[in-house]
């Protein structure tokens, strides 16, 4: 892949957190969401034969396994995923990014996510952030932590390597 690629998700993470920021200067404030999901790539149907070596306690002589789910260091486990997580998303009422695949809007929700490996970033209303984390949920097991002032939000939280902290109605970005 390109730099340019490579940079996306932070570049898109860039751009959530300040429209984040912005929004607690108007009447439409939102909040950031970053969803873990445990396992991703055992969420991803593998689509070619893969054959593996069973573990000692289930080998038998001259036996292997067939992946039926995509595993972590085959060679398509990250497309299988990519192509399962949008999937999901775009069931959802979300639409793919034109500049980049791995960034997504839902319209109805004003929802913006980008995904990079198995961790989500979102910015929107906070009742829209849950209602999408309950709707991914039916998908897969997530690790959820919505970053905001209210009662069960955090106040600080960590995606790709940034500490971000809400203070007062304030966000603050640190690497």
């Amino acid at each position: 892949a390109s730099d340019v690629y490579k940079r996306q998700p932070l570049e898109y993470l860039r751009y959530l957190v300040s429209r984040c920021a912005s929004s607690q200067l108007g009447t439409r404030k939102t909040k950031l969401m970053v969803q873990d999901v445990k396992k991703a790539y055992f969420y991803a149907p593998a689509t070619r034969d893969v054959y593996v070596e069973l573990p000692p306690e289930r080998a038998q002589p001259g036996m292997c396994a067939k992946l039926h789910k995509s595993l972590y260091g085959t060679r398509d486990a990250a497309l299988n995923w990519a192509q399962a997580y949008s999937e999901v998303l775009e069931k959802m009422g979300f639409v793919k990014g034109k500049s980049s695949p791995c960034s997504f809007y839902h319209a109805e929700w004003g929802i913006r996510t980008v995904v990079h490996g198995d961790d989500f970033l979102s910015e929107g209303p906070g009742d829209n952030l849950r209602a999408m984390d309950a709707e991914m949920r039916k998908s897969f097991a997530l690790k959820t932590e919505i970053l905001g002032g209210d009662p069960g939000d955090v106040l600080s939280l960590k995606v790709l390597n940034r500490q971000i902290t809400w203070k007062a109605g304030e966000i603050h970005w640190a690497v």
